[in-house]
Parts: structure tokens; sequence; C-alpha cells
């Protein structure tokens, strides 16, 4: 364990008094603290040592789980992960956003970690992300330049690289909640909780008459970012969910998959589990 390196800490109280902290700041890249699960441990491991740390867990606006909006469920990026999968709405409506949470970690992570933290860290396996991208979120975010909407299928530029800027923090998600929707997420590693995943995917279909008229598939651990894979959505469209096309679905799948080969799996061993 490595010793702590001196480093600023500031905790802003509202975005106004971010911005200027900021400001006063300007010649340091700020870390952002939220549930600190990734930068803590980096930081006492001396893999991390960032001159300025700012939590942002004083900022109140960046909490919460509510549905104000018809239609729309929005999550603030500090919602933790035990939060998620103990949300009713949550379980009932978004069932493998809750399979995802459920799934993540140990009990204290899930009490500590933060949706919008397990999002900006950029790991192709965050538990997270996988069922997100499947769902076509939006994620809300702030800078001192001004607020934006980026598309979830945007956010992953490369391994661990994120549309992000230095200063830009995520503030909030929000998901359409469609009627007439199933979902599911699935997570392959060691164990099935605590573990990071080997491979994972999650899979949203809308039905019309029996037929899939709408298809999300995301993998996770399938490339150097969260993937959505097209070719097996598009394949998907106007045809009925029977085990045939699900199964050919899979199949397409792992062909639009690039994984490598990592400490925990090989890339063959990936792509043979995919399908």
């Amino acid at each position: 364990m490595a010793a702590l390196k001196p480093f600023l800490y500031e905790r802003p109280s509202s975005l106004e008094e971010l911005s200027s902290l900021l400001a006063r700041h300007s010649e340091i890249v700020p870390r952002y603290l939220a549930g600190g699960t990734d930068l803590l441990v980096a930081m006492r491991t001396g893999k991390d040592a960032p001159e300025l740390v700012v939590d942002l867990k004083g900022l109140p606006e960046l909490s919460g789980i509510n549905t104000s909006e018809p239609g729309k469920l929005w999550i603030g990026a500090l919602t933790t992960i035990h939060s998620l999968e103990i949300n009713e709405t949550i379980q009932t409506r978004l069932p493998l956003l809750f399979e995802a949470a459920r799934s993540l970690g140990s009990w204290q992570v899930r009490n500590r970690g933060t949706i919008g933290g397990n999002l900006a860290n950029g790991a192709p396996t965050a538990d997270m992300a996988i069922p997100l991208l499947a769902l076509d979120a939006e994620l809300c975010t702030w800078s001192p330049a001004g607020k934006r909407s980026i598309p979830i299928a945007s956010f992953w530029l490369g391994a661990r690289k994120t549309a992000l800027s230095p200063e830009e923090i995520i503030t909030g998600i929000e998901i359409s909640l469609e009627q007439g929707s199933a979902s599911i997420y699935l997570k392959l590693g060691p164990r099935q909780a605590m573990d990071i995943a080997i491979v994972s995917a999650a899979a949203v279909i809308k039905l019309d008459h029996g037929l899939i008229r709408k298809a999300g598939i995301a993998l996770g651990g399938a490339g150097p970012t969260p993937l959505r894979a097209r070719a097996a959505e598009a394949y998907l469209q106007g045809r009925p969910p029977i085990a045939e096309h699900i199964i050919e679905a899979g199949k397409l799948a792992a062909k639009e998959s690039n994984p490598r080969t990592s400490a925990r799996a090989s890339r063959e061993y990936r792509l043979a589990v995919i399908p």
C-alpha cells in the first residue's frame, strides 16, 4: 500500500460553487470523487496521484430516482447501486438494470459505489454500462461551459476513454420507460457477484402483435468499449422471439465482437461464450 501523496480537497455544495473552485484551480486537472470505490483504491495503491480531489457528494441535485416526466426515468449520477436494486420502478419496469445492480460487487461496494462513477471510469465491462447501452439511455452532463446531453452510444471513445472533458461531470441518466418491453441481463464470471465480468450481455425487446418491433442488445467484454450488437438487433426486427432467431442473433453478436485476451479469459473463450 503506497503512502498517499499530498493533494487539495474540495467539497462544493452547489454547481455554482463547483464552477468557482474550478476557476480558482484552473491550472490543475480535477479528479472527481463520488463513491470512491475506484479512485480511493487507485490512490492508495499508487496508481493515481491527483493534485486536486473534488468531492461531489455535497451536490444534492445529483442524487435520486424519479419519474417526474411522463414515460421517463431520471437517475441522479450519485445514486448508489444499492438504491437502484431496491427501487420498485427499476425492479418492475427495468429488470435488466435491477439484475445488473444486484450483481455488482459486494454489498459494501453497492452501498458506496454510484451509477455515475461506474460509467465515468470507462471500463468495457462496467455493470451499469451494459444495460444502459441496451436501453439507449441519455447522459446528462455539466461543466463550466454549460450543460449537454450525450447519447450513451457516443459516450465511450476507446479503452477507458469517454466523451467527458476534464472538468465535465455526469449529473444524471435519463431512460425511456416503454410499455410492453421485456429485458434481461446476463453476466459470466468466476462468480455471479463480487467479480468483474468476463463477458456480460443485456437485451431489450419491444413486441408488437407477437413480432419484435425493436431490439437493443449490448455486450460487455466484447471489445475495448461496451458494444451495441447492431447486426443482431437488425436481424431480430420483424421476427417472432423464438429460440431459432435468438440463437442466430447470438451468432451475429459474436461476429460483431472484438474481445481481447486478458488475465481473466482468452479472446477465443470470450468469442465462444458470447452466442
